[in-house]
């Protein structure tokens, strides 16, 4: 079948307006199918009488969500449908009466907080990072002032504080007024933002290419620069953010010229308060303190490959919470100089000295995974001084016997085995730092999500796999002394002296952890254990998945 000819451009005005009204029909149908009936009764029969039709509705004004926030971080007053967004699309968590948003959030809401108070304007743009199975979450963030008075009705006060700033959610269906808008904000070129406009109209890579008369391959380029700077990387996902800011236009006015603040976990490296050193005779205990330096203090004791860096947004949020987080990175281990007699209770020792000489008292204490046996001994040599423990998905301090299930589980087997033989840790630990890289890091990270509920956890939140990669880089930057000492120390199976331990012990730990159970934590603690708190299809990860929760604890 032969292809059709080329339509002429249409030059009668009259013919011109009868194709925008053909146009605006199948748009406004297309919003609205029950309008179909309408159209059908307007057409009608040619030779017929005109039939009158009522004209059709306005458009529902788009059900913005609203949330306010104080000058201390904490939500304090929402409408419904902003309540609706925070709380099951941005996780919050709470703590000392009041809500917050979770740290990766919390960060972007407080570099949007300093860019307004340093005069940017009225309103800057935020992409938010949602929970699991949620695409990212857009908003204005602007001054209270600046909120126009029709979104103010239906917003209730939620807290005593008094409200700062507003976070103003758009409504996923609404007209697009705000191209020009988002060339300023995101850096869009001319070209990515009309390839933007017509994916958002629905069309596909190969149409959209057409329409703009060039390859598809040009197309995908520019599909590719648009997904590095709006910081999304699925075209749904671009879809849905576009539709959804543009349909802010109308209710709040221009977009601020400056670009989006965007949550993220990565770069924790580079946004971490700075390394201090604590002086212990002829070594030096390397040290990152977060939050509020006047805050309830909180000792926080790293897992075995790892270092004082926290997740992205904790450093804010503590702030905002009243914490100070003291991080000790472990004798070998970060930026700390190796224990020429490493065991539990001589690293314990150095964080309790630590502890002491900043006047900490009335102490929280937090050990990750193969840190929980160092939090405990710190917690024992610092005794009253502690008042409450918390092990999240602790590892006991000594070998544990293998079962058939542990088979299934790469990362399980191999520290068992490694248990087991030892001697080989020096060297191990050794060759995997000099050949370290990125790609193998991120490799190590995935196998450990043996779990299929840690899998699902790292494919919905990519950016944690780079943090995580980041955190191990960092924990060997100097040496691998502080893992072989580890893992050493941990085969001689040495029962843990706990005699000044007074302070109640929490454990947390995910349902699905291949490499031990909350029941076998309960047991090595021999009684101690107060309060335990299993998270169903949770893995090897709880640590990260609950850290805003952690945090909540830690400030409660």
């Amino acid at each position: 079948m032969p292809s059709p000819s080329p339509k002429a451009p249409i030059t009668n005005p009259a013919a011109r307006a009868d194709l925008a009204l053909v146009l605006d029909v199948l748009q406004a149908v297309a919003a609205r199918p029950e309008r179909w009936e309408q159209v059908i009764d307007a057409l009608g029969d040619p030779g017929a009488a005109p039939v009158a039709v009522a004209p059709p509705p306005k458009p529902d004004p788009p059900g913005l969500g609203v949330v306010m926030v104080s000058a201390s971080g904490g939500v304090c007053a929402w409408n419904l449908a902003g309540e609706a967004v925070f709380q099951q699309r941005l996780r919050a968590i709470s703590a000392g009466g009041a809500t917050y948003f979770s740290p990766v959030n919390h960060e972007a809401l407080d570099q949007a907080r300093r860019r307004l108070d340093a005069g940017s304007g009225d309103q800057v743009i935020v992409k938010f990072t949602a929970a699991a199975d949620e695409t990212p979450c857009f908003a204005y963030v602007m001054r209270l002032e600046a909120l126009p008075d029709t979104l103010r009705s239906g917003v209730v006060a939620c807290a005593d504080a008094a409200p700062r700033l507003a976070v103003v959610f758009p409504a996923v269906d609404a007209n697009d007024r705000l191209w020009a808008n988002l060339r300023r904000s995101f850096g869009l070129t001319a070209a990515e933002t009309r390839l933007a406009a017509r994916l958002k109209d629905g069309l596909s890579l190969k149409e959209a290419a057409s329409a703009l008369g060039v390859s598809v391959n040009t197309v995908r380029n520019q599909l590719r620069a648009v997904f590095d700077k709006v910081g999304l990387a699925r075209q749904s996902d671009l879809v849905k953010a576009l539709t959804e800011l543009s349909g802010l236009a109308g209710a709040l006015g221009e977009a601020p010229a400056e670009p989006p603040i965007t949550a993220t976990e990565g770069g924790a490296v580079a946004a971490a308060p700075p390394l201090q050193f604590f002086e212990l005779g002829d070594r030096r205990l390397a040290w990152r303190q977060y939050g509020d330096p006047a805050g309830r203090p909180a000792l926080v004791v790293h897992q075995g490959l790892g270092c004082s860096v926290l997740p992205r947004g904790s450093d804010s949020l503590a702030r905002d919470l009243g914490l100070r987080l003291i991080c000790p990175e472990r004798p070998g281990a970060g930026r700390s100089d190796p224990h020429p007699d490493f065991s539990f209770e001589a690293v314990g020792a150095d964080m309790a000295a630590l502890v002491r000489s900043l006047g900490a008292r009335d102490l929280r204490v937090v050990g990750f995974m193969a840190g929980a046996p160092f939090a405990l001994c710190a917690a024992a040599q610092l005794g009253g001084d502690v008042s409450r423990v918390m092990l999240a998905s602790a590892r006991p301090s000594g070998q544990m016997t293998e079962t058939e299930a542990d088979r299934a589980h790469r990362m399980v087997l191999f520290r068992r085995r490694l248990l087991r033989n030892s001697w080989l840790a020096d060297l191990m630990f050794a060759l995997l730092r000099r050949q370290l890289s990125p790609r193998q890091v991120e490799r190590f990270v995935r196998t450990a999500a043996s779990a299929p509920s840690d899998a699902a956890y790292l494919a919905d939140h990519p950016g944690v796999v780079g943090y995580i990669c980041e955190y191990i880089v960092e924990s060997l930057a100097v040496t691998s002394r502080g893992i072989a000492d580890e893992v050493k120390c941990a085969a001689r199976n040495p029962t843990l002296d706990l005699s000044g331990l007074t302070a109640p012990v929490s454990v947390w730990h995910g349902a699905d952890d291949p490499m031990a159970s909350a029941e076998g934590i309960v047991a090595w603690m021999g009684g101690r254990v107060t309060e335990t708190r299993v998270f169903p299809d949770v893995g090897h990860f709880m640590p990260l998945r609950q850290w805003p929760e952690i945090l909540g604890w830690l400030a409660d």
